[in-house]
């Protein structure tokens, strides 16, 4: 697998990954004293696991193994689930 085709894998992950870090980081930052302390802890934990997968997503565009990294990027999607299932938790509380 060439680098450029490993890095056109890998672009639309960051980016999805890196968008839902910003508007995390950046809700976190907004709404800090007007939530919880449950709200805060769920919230970092999502910071947390968008971060990971921002991570193993650049991590697919640096493999040099020459094949395609599957695991990895099932790693990115069950992050980015993991994300959202925090999310709807944190909605409830």
């Amino acid at each position: 697998m060439s680098t450029l085709l490993r890095f056109r894998l890998a672009v639309p992950f960051v980016v999805l990954s890196l968008l839902f870090l910003l508007f995390t980081a950046l809700g976190i930052w907004l709404n800090w004293h007007l939530v919880s302390a449950a709200n805060h802890t769920l919230s970092l934990f999502m910071c947390l696991m968008f971060a990971i997968a921002v991570g193993i997503s650049v991590s697919i565009g640096f493999d040099r193994s020459g094949r395609v990294p599957w695991w990895r990027m099932g790693a990115v999607v069950l992050f980015i689930a993991l994300g959202m299932g925090v999310a709807w938790v944190r909605g409830m509380v």
